[in-house]
């Protein structure tokens, strides 16, 4: 069933991440629910790929969904989470029409775990690197000019 809805190419993929996201509410479960499914092979990581861009699209309806729940004042969080949707949707789109854009991700991922696999210290300063000495540099940065 996980074939048909994910393998049969890249707009089944977004649509079904799209889909199981709004249905469960939480990108991050949806996208943690297929890391095992890839790790142990069953699907590749060319047809997660997709599936990962549609779980993003489906946290954005979620937002939407939060926010027609406003009472007082619903028209600043309805036009955040329109443009949330709108940018999320229109990067899945850029990245899907130009060739090289679709690869890149991919090839990051592959080359990452390759890397990895043979030096597990990289990994540890990959992750330290780009999701906290980098922010803490801009951060320090902006706040200078």
């Amino acid at each position: 069933m996980i074939h048909t809805a994910i393998g049969n190419g890249p707009m089944a993929g977004i649509a079904s991440g799209t889909l199981v996201t709004v249905i469960v509410q939480s990108s991050s479960t949806t996208t943690s629910l297929m890391v095992p499914l890839a790790g142990t092979g069953l699907l590749s990581l060319q047809e997660i790929y997709p599936f990962t861009l549609g779980a993003n699209i489906g946290t954005c309806i979620t937002a939407l969904l939060a926010a027609t729940g406003i009472t007082d004042n619903p028209i600043p969080g309805l036009e955040i989470a329109t443009v949330h949707l709108l940018y999320n949707t229109l990067g899945v789109v850029i990245i899907y029409s130009i060739p090289v854009l679709r690869q890149m991700p991919i090839l990051g991922a592959e080359t990452l775990a390759a890397v990895a696999t043979e030096r597990k210290y990289l990994a540890f300063v990959y992750i330290g690197s780009v999701f906290f000495v980098i922010p803490v540099l801009l951060l320090s940065l902006s706040t200078l000019l």
